[in-house]
């Protein structure tokens, strides 16, 4: 199975159109938040759009700077994996939208209680998948993944502590523009895509119980 997979799009989806001109560039998209930039509807639907066209099947959760409107797109569109899961051909997807508590008041963040339970119904939902894979918006704390601009860990406990379980294979995140990057934790690969908006972006091909990373800038 191909990924392709993206992050922290905020609106600026000039670029999505000419990476989708190709043709099957991957068999499913992967899209870890931040769709818009305080953005609704319209703006989630403009974004989208160019993904939707192509064959590929999407998957996403949205992120912090996603307001209501967009994240219920996502719903209607069926392809929302905020605290729910799926499996498409034997990979499992689940997912985790919204940021981690922050002095800003971004419109989407989540406490750690609302965080844990999030992850514990999405894993039940995937529980039988022989690979599985964690969207979140948020990357774990404490990697080389969730460092700020001041270089401090800014990710999420909850799921570091979640992949820290062994309950996934591989956690595709973003949100930290300054960190992308791989990692691994709990025998789970990690990959910061880093923000589209500057050219950032991950192809993933699953196979064999294991996965490829490579990383592009367009």
């Amino acid at each position: 199975m191909r990924l392709l997979c993206l992050s922290d799009i905020h609106g600026e989806s000039a670029g999505l159109e000419q990476l989708f001109s190709r043709p099957e560039l991957a068999d499913v998209v992967v899209v870890a938040g931040d769709i818009t930039h305080l953005g609704g509807r319209a703006e989630a639907q403009a974004v989208l759009a160019p993904i939707l066209s192509s064959r590929a099947r999407l998957v996403a959760v949205a992120g912090n700077m996603d307001r209501e409107a967009a994240r219920s797109y996502l719903g209607e569109l069926g392809v929302d994996l905020h605290a729910r899961g799926t499996v498409i051909e034997g990979v499992g997807f689940m997912g985790l939208g919204g940021g981690t508590p922050s002095p800003f008041g971004t419109p989407w963040e989540l406490d750690d209680e609302e965080a844990h339970r999030c992850l514990e119904a999405g894993r039940a939902q995937i529980a039988g998948a022989p690979f599985r894979v964690l969207v979140s918006h948020a990357p774990p704390r404490g990697t080389e993944l969730d460092r700020g601009f001041a270089r401090q860990h800014v990710g999420s406990a909850p799921v570091r502590e979640f992949l820290l379980a062994g309950s996934v294979n591989l956690c595709i995140c973003g949100h930290i523009h300054e960190s992308a990057g791989e990692d691994s934790l709990g025998g789970a690969q990690c990959v910061n895509v880093g923000p589209f908006k500057n050219g950032n972006y991950a192809l993933v091909t699953i196979d064999g119980g294991r996965a490829i990373v490579t990383r592009r800038t367009r």
